[in-house]
């Protein structure tokens, strides 16, 4: 089977075309949901703080300027907004830095893949 092939679309406003999309088939298994919560991760013993960008059941994307190396094991606490912690354990997968000019409009930070998660967790994603 060939790879999927972007699909271009235009999209524009009035009598020009001032915008092109590209539409890539999503090959995730789960969807992502957006929310902002505080994590704190550690590495090497110490804590950092960042916030969640995205979220899914096998994983999620964290927003911080401290960005582990791909391979780094990590724990976590999510901190949920009533006040609760769940922790969490996994891996960094993918690490992304956006340039200078951009970090106010591309999150930079890290991908996370949970090796272990509680139930909570799972019940939290499920009530969003």
């Amino acid at each position: 089977m060939a790879p999927s092939q972007p699909q271009w679309e235009y999209a524009g406003a009035g009598e020009g075309w001032d915008v092109l999309t590209v539409a890539m088939a999503d090959k995730r298994k789960f969807p992502r949901v957006k929310r902002r919560l505080v994590i704190e991760f550690h590495l090497a013993g110490s804590p950092y703080y960042g916030f969640t960008h995205n979220l899914s059941p096998m994983g999620l994307f964290v927003r911080s300027i401290r960005i582990p190396t791909l391979g780094t094991s990590v724990s976590a606490e999510l901190h949920l907004p009533d006040g609760k912690r769940i922790p969490l354990q996994g891996r960094v997968v993918r690490s992304f830095r956006a340039p200078t000019a951009l970090a106010r409009l591309v999150p930079s930070g890290f991908g996370m893949a949970l090796s272990s998660s509680s139930e909570e967790y799972f019940q939290f994603l499920a009530a969003l």
